[in-house]
């Protein structure tokens, strides 16, 4: 933000973008960075938005196509209401990769079974519906785990799913770099890790940056 800032000389706001339901409930907004003598060298401030405290309906109010794969982390008071309304405006979208991206987000994202039920409903007929199943196996095979390991594996098998998904959407296949990485990951039990790499997994800038923050973790268990 501070190179933005000098280069462009433009008004910067910063946002933290919270999944998972009571993600940030404790976040103020604020971080800081103290010095050897223990006062702040440095502090910043940032938006927080909590998508489990706002409604569908205010994230749909937003008009952008990009967040509405996120709608699965909200509240749906009308699924029936919200499901097609986001649906149709992802199919609207021209570029067909950028839409079948966003449409299996979207299905990765959402907690709810019965929701994840209807999408498929609604895209049966429809051919970005080839890049589904991927997502349906890998909740599916996360379930399965879960009830064999007992129900905190569960859990951790269903977020190394969510991170490994989160990398192929973004970056693609990178065999067998995936596998390396789906190696490193069965290393990692911790669940608060687990959910810094997942962020990490949507964040990041490329697979290398990834990689980067896989390896300080694995040390830390």
């Amino acid at each position: 933000m501070a190179r933005l800032v000098s280069t462009h000389r433009l008004t910067m706001q910063s946002v933290v973008f919270y999944l998972g339901r009571g993600a940030g409930a404790d976040d103020n907004g604020v971080h800081q960075v103290e010095g050897l003598s223990g006062t702040t060298t440095l502090s910043w401030q940032y938006q927080v938005i909590r998508l489990w405290q706002m409604s569908a309906e205010e994230l749909l109010t937003l008009g952008s196509p990009a967040l509405l794969a996120l709608v699965g982390q909200t509240r749906i008071d009308q699924p029936d209401v919200v499901i097609p309304e986001v649906l149709t405006r992802l199919r609207n979208i021209p570029d067909t990769e950028s839409r079948g991206r966003l449409l299996t987000a979207l299905l990765a994202l959402i907690q709810e079974e019965e929701m994840v039920e209807m999408v498929e409903r609604f895209l049966e007929n429809d051919d970005l519906l080839l890049d589904m199943p991927y997502v349906r196996r890998i909740r599916e095979e996360g379930r399965e785990e879960g009830r064999e390991e007992g129900r905190e594996e569960g859990t951790y098998v269903a977020r190394r799913r969510d991170i490994l998904t989160a990398l192929t959407l973004r970056f693609g296949a990178h065999d067998p770099a995936d596998r390396q990485i789906a190696e490193a990951l069965e290393q990692v039990s911790n669940a608060t890790l687990l959910e810094t790499l997942f962020a990490a997994a949507i964040q990041c800038m490329d697979m290398d940056a990834f990689q980067a923050e896989l390896d300080r973790s694995i040390p830390n268990e």
